[in-house]
């Protein structure tokens, strides 16, 4: 069996619960079809006194450097984070200098896996160090938009696509904008959902909303998600406050938008921030909502969407990035724009045709359940992995 080294961006952990939960599901996956998978996150270096002046420094000074997870080797090793990243600092270069300094945790590896572009380079500058092959997963808004931001990277990037075993892309339409960008016909492999876990954590809504005491006589519209402005919170705040009651908006997550029109003195109360919560509990509010509403103004494939299909919720959404390819088909409500109006027309609409939300979540949920399922993409995976090791050849990691 190929082991693996995992380059990412991001992965869970206890005071960090969200960021890169997708990760964390398909490198358990990968675990359990017996793939030994190390994921490589490499972590701001946060010196004194940075951890004392704001949050997000103290989070980086605490996350552990070495753990495990259901399997999972993680490491942290710590990088420094400059200022005009990814051009001028060029943070792929630490970030693969920092992986390499904790390449006793990857030693038997046999491919290296870079997951987005930044990250990726950093996988593509390490494999060459380790003399491994490589492979690129790119997931969403740094494909769509950091080329254009960031021209002169563009030949790093289509070097590292060129040189790789395989590309892969979340979405059908990011594999098209891979393409564009790097020459190079990328793989649509999405990571998928782990269906069997998710039923698992699914309650009764009665009692779900029990349990997250949540009004039981009230549409429950619900957004998962970091909050921060492209992902159209303040839209779908204002939203909810223009129709009212009985809708009830429940944003979990965290981030600047955090309590926006909250502090309404009338209205207030129709919005519920419950903040940044374990992806354990995430099945629980989904059990507990009526809608999920996610209105981004960009996207890959969102993962929120594929586990609200997996537990039969219906979703409305933006027609942006592979949302459609999900959504198509009459699986979703898509939004024709990203505005307050546009997504009060769509809660209103969706309250007066339940029977029609219904039959688009039963749509989606046999959809999620046939090509979103993790296992059986890990297993593809696998198989790129077998073939590019065997192509290759094993060189030892010096």
């Amino acid at each position: 069996m190929t082991d693996t080294a995992w380059i990412t961006p991001a992965y869970p952990w206890d005071d960090e619960p969200v960021a890169g939960t997708f990760y964390r599901t398909q490198a358990r996956a990968l675990v359990r079809l017996g793939c030994a998978t190390t994921v490589v996150c490499a972590t701001p270096w946060a010196p004194w006194p940075l951890p004392r002046a704001r949050p997000r420094w103290r989070r980086y000074a605490d996350a552990p450097r070495l753990d495990t997870d259901e399997g999972v080797v993680v490491a942290r090793p710590r990088y420094p984070n400059l200022p005009g990243e990814p051009s001028r600092a060029m943070p792929d270069r630490f970030i693969a200098r920092a992986a390499w300094g904790a390449r006793a945790t990857w030693a038997g590896a046999s491919i290296v896996h870079g997951h987005t572009a930044v990250t990726g380079l950093a996988a593509w500058r390490l494999a060459q160090r380790a003399g491994l092959p490589h492979v690129l997963t790119f997931h969403g808004s740094d494909m769509n938009t950091w080329p254009d931001d960031h021209p002169e990277r563009v030949a790093d990037l289509r070097a590292a696509a060129r040189s790789a075993a395989s590309v892969f892309a979340v979405s059908q339409a990011l594999a098209t904008r891979v393409e564009a960008v790097t020459g190079v016909v990328a793989t649509h492999l999405p990571i998928g959902s782990d269906h069997a876990a998710l039923a698992a954590l699914a309650q009764p809504r009665d009692l779900a909303r029990k349990l997250l005491d949540l009004p039981a006589d009230r549409t429950v519209v619900l957004f998962v998600g970091n909050l921060l402005p492209a992902k159209g919170v303040r839209a779908l705040a204002e939203a909810i406050l223009t129709v009212g009651d009985p809708f009830h908006g429940v944003f979990v997550g965290s981030g600047p938008e955090l309590g926006y029109g909250g502090d309404d003195p009338i209205r207030g109360s129709l919005l519920d921030y419950r903040g940044a919560r374990p992806h354990a509990e995430i099945p629980t509010y989904m059990s507990a909502a009526d809608v999920l509403v996610l209105p981004s103004s960009r996207e890959g494939l969102p993962t929120v969407l594929v586990e609200a299909g997996s537990l039969h919720l219906p979703v409305i959404a933006s027609a942006v990035g592979g949302i459609p390819e999900l959504l198509g088909d009459g699986c979703g409500a898509m939004l024709p724009e990203v505005s307050a109006a546009a997504i009060a027309g769509a809660l209103l609409h969706f309250a007066a045709h339940r029977a029609e939300a219904t039959k688009a979540a039963d749509r989606l949920r046999e959809r999620v359940l046939g090509e979103y399922d993790v296992d059986t993409n890990a297993a593809r995976l696998i198989e790129s992995y077998r073939s590019a090791a065997a192509g290759h050849g094993r060189s030892a990691v010096r």
